[in-house]
C-alpha cells in the first residue's frame, strides 16, 4: 500500500483533535474499507488494503424502473440485493477532517456527507446527479419523526446526541509491535463494557471486544458536541451506532464531562490513529439466543488536508433539492 506522507511528519503536525478556528488548519485524510462479519471476527488480519478498497468503491446496483402491481417488490428486491452486496465486499469511505469540517465519501453510494460545525450546517450530495440538501443542526426534529432514538430489542439505547452520558470501562491487554502495509503500530485487545445514560435516566449496556493496531501518529476527530454526530453519518449508519458512539466518547473522554472512561491493564495509547481494527458486539436476540456481530476497519493512503480545501465546498454546479 502506498504512503502518499511519512508518518512522523503527519504526528508532529496533526492534533489530537480538530479545533473550531477561522484561521486554515491542517487536518488528515484518508482511505478506509469497512467489513462486516456475523460472529466472531477477533482473528481476523489486515487484509490487501487496495484491492479491498477497489472492491468495496465498486457502484452499487441502482433499483431499476418498473410500474405496476410488482414496480415496487422488484425495486425492493433489487435494494436487499445491493445490501448483502455491501455485506460481503464491505464498504468503502474516503474521509476528510480539518477544523470544524467534516466530509465523508461513500464511492459505491455515490454520496457524500459534509459537516461543518462552524457553519452548524450538514450538506448531503449526490455525486452521480449533481444535486444536495442542506439541513441545519439546530432544526428540531419533526413531531412524530422517527429519530431513532428507541431501544433496539437486546441492546442498549440508540446513542444520537441528545444529551446522553456515556462511560466506557475498558480491560486490555497487549498484544505487542505489528505492521500494516509497512507501517509500524502497537497492538492492544481490549474488552469493553459501555454504559449509555439518558437525561431521564434511562440507561442500557452493551458489550464489545476489540483489537487495534495503533501507528504512532495522532487521531484528529471534529469535536461538535450538539450536531448530532455520535451516530454514524450516511449509509454507514446502520447497525453503526453503538461502535459509532464508542469511537466518539474515546475521542472526546476527558474533554467532555459527558463522556468518561476507566481502564485497567496496560494503559492503552489516547487519541492514536488506528490503522486496523475488528470490534465484535455480543447481545441476546429473541428466544434468550445470543450472537456476535463484527466490524473490522482498516485504513491507507493516508495525506494532509487544509481546513479551507475545496473538498469541504459544496461545488457549484450542483443543484440544491429538498426544503
Amino acid at each position: 500500500m502506498k504512503r502518499l506522507l511519512v508518518l512522523l511528519a503527519l504526528s508532529g503536525m496533526l492534533g489530537a483533535s480538530a479545533p473550531a478556528s477561522a484561521a486554515p488548519v491542517n487536518g488528515i485524510s484518508y482511505e478506509e474499507v469497512m467489513k462486516f462479519a456475523m460472529g466472531d471476527a477477533s482473528g481476523l488480519q489486515p487484509g490487501n488494503f487496495d484491492a479491498d478498497f477497489q472492491t468495496a468503491s465498486q457502484p452499487a446496483p441502482q433499483p431499476k424502473g418498473g410500474g405496476g402491481m410488482f414496480g415496487g417488490i422488484t425495486a425492493a428486491m433489487q435494494q436487499a440485493a445491493g445490501a448483502m452486496s455491501m455485506f460481503k465486499t464491505g464498504l468503502a469511505m474516503r474521509r476528510y477532517v480539518a477544523g470544524s469540517k467534516e466530509r465523508v465519501d461513500y464511492p459505491a453510494m455515490q454520496q457524500a456527507t459534509i459537516t461543518d460545525c462552524a457553519a452548524r450546517t450538514i450538506a448531503k450530495l449526490d455525486l452521480k446527479n449533481k444535486t444536495y440538501t442542506l439541513d441545519s443542526m439546530d432544526h428540531p426534529m419533526p413531531s412524530g419523526a422517527s429519530s431513532g432514538r428507541g431501544r433496539p430489542s437486546g441492546g442498549a439505547p440508540s446513542t444520537n446526541d441528545d444529551g446522553s452520558k456515556i462511560a466506557v470501562a475498558l480491560s486490555t491487554q497487549a498484544l505487542g509491535p505489528r505492521s500494516v502495509a509497512g507501517v509500524p503500530t502497537d497492538a492492544y485487545q481490549s474488552n469493553v463494557v459501555m454504559t449509555v445514560t439518558r437525561p431521564n435516566g434511562e440507561s442500557g449496556t452493551s458489550n464489545m471486544a476489540i483489537t487495534e493496531y495503533l501507528a504512532k501518529m495522532s487521531r484528529v476527530s471534529l469535536s461538535c458536541p450538539t450536531a448530532g454526530v455520535l451516530g454514524a453519518q450516511g449509509p454507514a449508519a446502520a447497525g453503526m451506532g453503538q461502535y459509532a458512539a464508542l469511537m466518539r466518547a474515546m475521542a472526546l473522554s476527558g474533554k467532555d464531562s459527558r463522556f468518561s472512561m476507566t481502564s485497567s491493564g496496560p494503559s492503552l495509547p489516547q487519541n492514536r490513529f488506528s490503522m486496523f481494527s475488528v470490534v465484535t458486539m455480543s447481545g441476546q436476540g429473541r428466544g434468550g439466543q445470543r450472537g456476535s456481530f463484527a466490524i473490522s476497519t482498516q485504513h491507507g493512503h493516508i495525506a494532509s488536508v487544509r481546513s479551507d480545501d475545496a473538498i469541504f465546498q459544496i461545488p457549484s454546479d450542483f443543484t440544491k433539492t429538498g426544503a
